[in-house]
């Protein structure tokens, strides 16, 4: 079970608290090493995802706030003839 990272935790905390715990489940301490930079390196990539979808929805709202027909809202987007496109839904 990956080892999470606690709010504010700076990497080199993490790193030392995560090896403790990953050779207390019998890795070795490379394998302990290469598990806990993944997980620190994860965070900054899904971090990186979580803006860029946010930027998204934002510039789909500010473009178009309902882009969809009348009777119909937005909820998220879907890829449609390869374009990416609001997904629109009824209101009811």
């Amino acid at each position: 079970m990956p080892v999470n990272i606690k709010p504010g935790e700076m990497e080199k905390e993490f790193i030392s608290r995560c090896i403790g715990i990953e050779t207390e489940y019998g890795k070795s301490q490379e394998q302990a090493t290469a598990i806990c930079y993944s997980i620190w390196e994860g965070k900054e990539t899904m971090k990186s995802t979580t803006d860029k979808v946010i930027a998204k929805i934002n510039r789909i709202n500010l473009l178009d706030p309902n882009p969809c027909q009348e009777g119909w809202i937005a909820y998220g987007t879907k890829i449609k003839n390869g374009r990416e496109v609001p997904n629109c839904i009824p209101k009811d």
